[in-house]
């Protein structure tokens, strides 16, 4: 759940399952006819994400609005945002851990459903009026708990359901992203505009329901059991050397270190953003002076353009290299980043986010194709939540200083300080990892 529609940099899958996964039916291209379909268990998948990203789209545009009903401080609304993120700073290694020797259908399944319960818990409380931002922040504390667990374990599913030729893991990822974007960005908000006018029980109510279709899609259509490889396991009593396996790898990785601290510099920038652009713009005596209504609408922006950016991705990389399209995305990103300062209104925010998604779409598509091409099979877990305890590690932090520095100095100032850090952390990324160094550590297929 995060509290404005925004591109999380480390977007990776990681991978770790039967070794029979890898020659699926419906996986990898046939050079007669092109592209084969990616099989119905990646179809299966795919409904399962789709729904549960609707669910995220409704409640991460319709809290906040409830939010700013309670209270108008910066620091509060910093604080819930940065409650969902706080999760990966404090579990992203163990989760990754876990997912690596755990089911990952199952721990899908199982994180979904007690994610659907929690919502369950709040439109209770919500239909008994005692629903607090106090109460709401403890509910984004717990669903953040939920997401480590559930985006790990999806992630490490996507190989395993198409291979991992790189063709088809950018393919799956494309389609991933598009059906987040379209479920999370383009149905979620109008519908949580509506339900915030009904009442804060809709608000969560409606999503819990849709999250538990999501873990019975997962129960029903996707069978079989999706267990990383056996690898040799490390000596008994080693379960720190377990732990920090992940950041290791991930850390002295050549490619991988700098893109993830980059990442995590985007990222902190992104939170500080989404920490206060609601108070910029919803509300009287706001900037923008939007209704909540019209800022769900005007949301519907974004997922627009993901959709454009998701049935570009394949073209662009296949004329550009990886690392060029990545910089490039993220760089002007950056700077568009200044629109929301300098155009605040209905018309400004949707140019914004017209233009940031197809971008934040294609640099995701990217990344998120880096990591099981550069990581063994057995580690993805590992390095994936060390990679998140970084990337969104930082997240939490972002929102806590954002909400703090509005409240001291101004939203104009955070927004300004945002578009800096993002072209500075773009800057570090190009001159650090050159796209023959992407192409020197590739792992073969």
């Amino acid at each position: 759940m995060a509290v404005v529609p925004a591109a999380k940099s480390d977007a990776g899958p990681a991978a770790g399952t039967p070794a029979a996964a890898h020659a699926a039916p419906g996986a990898g291209p046939d050079a007669a006819n092109g592209p084969r379909p990616l099989g119905r268990r990646f179809a299966a998948h795919l409904s399962a994400v789709g729904l549960a990203n609707l669910a995220d789209g409704v409640v991460a545009t319709g809290v906040p609005l409830v939010a700013i009903t309670m209270t108008r401080s910066p620091e509060l609304i910093g604080l819930l945002t940065a409650a969902v993120w706080l999760p990966w700073l404090l579990l992203g290694i163990p989760a990754g851990v876990l997912v690596d020797r755990w089911d990952r259908r199952r721990t899908m399944t199982v994180a979904l459903s007690a994610r659907g319960l929690l919502l369950l818990g709040a439109a209770a409380l919500a239909v008994a009026g005692e629903l607090s931002i106090w109460w709401l922040i403890a509910m984004a504390l717990a669903y953040g708990v939920t997401e480590v667990f559930t985006d790990l374990a999806a992630s490490a599913q996507v190989p395993a359901l198409v291979g991992r030729d790189a063709t088809d893991l950018r393919r799956a990822t494309s389609r991933l992203l598009g059906v987040e974007h379209v479920a999370n960005g383009f149905v979620g908000p109008p519908l949580a505009g509506l339900l915030v006018a009904v009442g804060a029980a809709w608000v969560v109510g409606v999503p819990a329901v849709v999250v538990l279709l999501a873990a019975l899609v997962l129960t029903v259509a996707l069978r079989g059991r999706y267990v990383a490889p056996h690898r040799a396991v490390p000596p008994v009593g080693s379960t720190l050397g377990r732990l920090g396996e992940g950041m290791t790898t991930l850390w002295r990785h050549p490619v991988l270190r700098p893109l993830i601290l980059g990442g995590g510099l985007w990222n902190f920038a992104s939170t500080a953003f989404a920490a206060v652009i609601v108070l910029w713009m919803v509300g009287p005596g706001s900037a923008g002076g939007l209704t909540p209504q019209v800022w769900a609408l005007v949301a519907v922006a974004m997922p627009v353009g993901a959709v454009v950016g998701s049935a570009l991705a394949s073209r662009v990389l296949n004329r550009w290299s990886e690392m060029r399209v990545l910089v490039v995305c993220w760089g002007v990103v950056g700077v568009l980043n200044l629109l929301p300062l300098l155009w605040p209104n209905a018309l400004g925010l949707a140019t914004f986010l017209l233009l940031v998604a197809p971008l934040g779409v294609i640099g995701n598509v990217v990344s998120g194709s880096l990591r099981p091409r550069l990581v063994p099979e057995h580690l993805l877990g590992k390095v994936g939540g060390a990679a998140r305890v970084i990337g969104y590690g930082a997240m939490p932090l972002g929102a806590v200083v954002g909400g703090q520095v509005a409240a001291l100095l101004g939203i104009p100032v955070v927004l300004a300080g945002v578009a800096a850090v993002m072209v500075l952390a773009t800057v570090y990324v190009a001159l650090s990892v050159p796209q023959s160094l992407v192409d020197e550590h590739q792992l073969a297929p």
